[in-house]
């Protein structure tokens, strides 16, 4: 409707000033070197608009006449470029038929795309089959310049870097991923555990809060996932006889019900006063018993009367209603010092459904031990055959099996993976209800291997 106004007033606006000037056409006298020209204005303005139109004509056809050159070469260059496209296609057709040498060929005859993101995805994969390393690496270093393929660069070379033990080059390639809400949460955790594995303290606080700025992770996850990094990092500075209590402490204040944390602080509170370290031990029996509070108070009191480990245990395990724990604790203990009868007791307080593999062969070991039951024993170890495992240490992501627990996963080098859960016979994680409560993978652990497929 406005061009249509505009065009109404432009046409009128043109009209009057032709009618007026009809009307009022005058005399143009121009004088120039003897030479004297007389015309009307009309005439001035139709030559000019003539001139005009002539100089804008001829410079459209010099334009045109100078440009043909660029434009064949640009439709060489069209055509060129559609060929290698096709070409490129139908290597990689081959490539996924299982063709590597129709591939290779193909990929050949589409030269003159070199350096094009579709022909470095196509050269990269036949490299990598052909065990180029050298072009390989050269080909996906060239893949990190192009938007279209940076993040499949980065990931394949950080991967390639980390298979062959290179930390600091995968470490310094996974930092070349953009901070952005668009990046897979794969890029944020894998950063994460090459740091780990360096140890660069201030970096791996640097990831943690990209990943919960970048990533879906919820609060309490990022809680649990702190907890585990200050664990770690105290882990580490003892290991090099430097005892760092404000990590630990960090740690339980993220998560006070973590076992492996409770159980570092008694061991460095132990070492300076055992009363001390024995009243944190029972303060974090009451809200958070665990089997590996119990094995540290074993471990304490070895050297120690049998009877008095007995009784530690038996007002240990009042300190709380968790039947399970405790009572399969008074149990191990009560069998180590040969007290079949209180060992007995315990284990049938807890509901034969909810057995594990452990206690029908201490069941089994009571029989022979106490009574010298063989029969009754075999009977035992026959139940034991089908029963669940035990609670244990092991990854949510490939169901790798610990004696203790690790911040990164020494099967699958997932983080933060390792859990207190219950395993079947087949070693796959169960899922049923219990006494105890089953750690399932969630959140950052299901997140670590998203992205792009390794």
């Amino acid at each position: 409707m406005f061009k249509i106004l505009s065009l109404f007033i432009i046409l009128s606006i043109t009209g009057y000033i032709t009618i007026w000037i009809k009307k009022h056409p005058g005399e143009i006298a121009i004088e120039w070197q003897g030479w004297l020209i007389e015309t009307s204005v009309p005439v001035i303005v139709s030559i000019t608009l003539l001139l005009f139109l002539t100089l804008v004509i001829t410079y459209w056809l010099f334009k045109k006449i100078f440009s043909i050159p660029k434009s064949i070469q640009k439709n060489y260059k069209k055509k060129r470029t559609i060929k290698a496209n096709k070409t490129i296609i139908k290597a990689i057709s081959a490539k996924n038929m299982g063709e590597m040498e129709l591939a290779e060929k193909l990929s050949k005859e589409a030269k003159y795309l070199n350096n094009n993101p579709l022909k470095l995805l196509l050269d990269t994969e036949l490299n990598k089959y052909n065990n180029n390393e050298n072009i390989y690496v050269a080909d996906l270093t060239k893949m990190l310049k192009h938007p279209e393929t940076m993040l499949l660069g980065i990931k394949s070379l950080s991967n390639f870097y980390f298979d062959k033990g290179d930390f600091k080059k995968a470490t310094n390639i996974i930092g070349k991923a953009p901070r952005s809400k668009n990046t897979p949460s794969w890029f944020f955790m894998t950063a994460l555990k090459f740091n780990i594995l360096e140890k660069n303290w201030d970096n791996i606080i640097e990831n943690i809060k990209y990943i919960e700025k970048y990533t879906k992770i919820t609060s309490a996850e990022i809680k649990i996932l702190k907890s585990r990094i200050y664990l770690f990092k105290a882990l580490e500075f003892n290991k090099e006889k430097n005892i760092d209590l404000k990590s630990i402490d960090t740690s339980l204040k993220f998560d006070p019900s973590f076992a492996p944390a409770i159980v570092f602080k008694a061991k460095l509170l132990y070492k300076k006063d055992d009363k001390l370290a024995f009243n944190y031990i029972k303060k974090s029996w009451k809200k958070f018993s665990h089997p590996d509070i119990a094995n540290f108070i074993t471990e304490i009191y070895n050297d120690k009367p049998k009877i008095e480990l007995l009784n530690i245990t038996k007002n240990l395990t009042k300190l709380n209603n968790n039947s399970f724990i405790n009572n399969i604790t008074l149990a191990k203990v009560a069998i180590s010092i040969g007290s079949w009868t209180v060992a007995r007791q315990a284990l049938k307080i807890i509901p034969e459904k909810e057995w594990t593999k452990n206690i029908y062969l201490m069941m089994s070991d009571l029989e022979k031990k106490e009574h010298g039951n063989i029969s009754k024993s075999n009977y035992w170890i026959t139940k034991a055959e089908n029963a669940n495992l035990d609670y244990s240490w092991g990854c949510t992501s490939c169901t790798y099996m610990s004696k203790s627990w690790h911040l990164i996963c020494p099967e699958c080098n997932n983080v933060d993976t390792i859990r207190w859960q219950q395993f079947s016979s087949s070693q796959g994680p169960i899922n049923k209800n219990s006494s105890l409560e089953i750690i399932k993978s969630k959140g950052i652990i299901g997140e670590l291997n998203t992205g792009i497929d390794r």
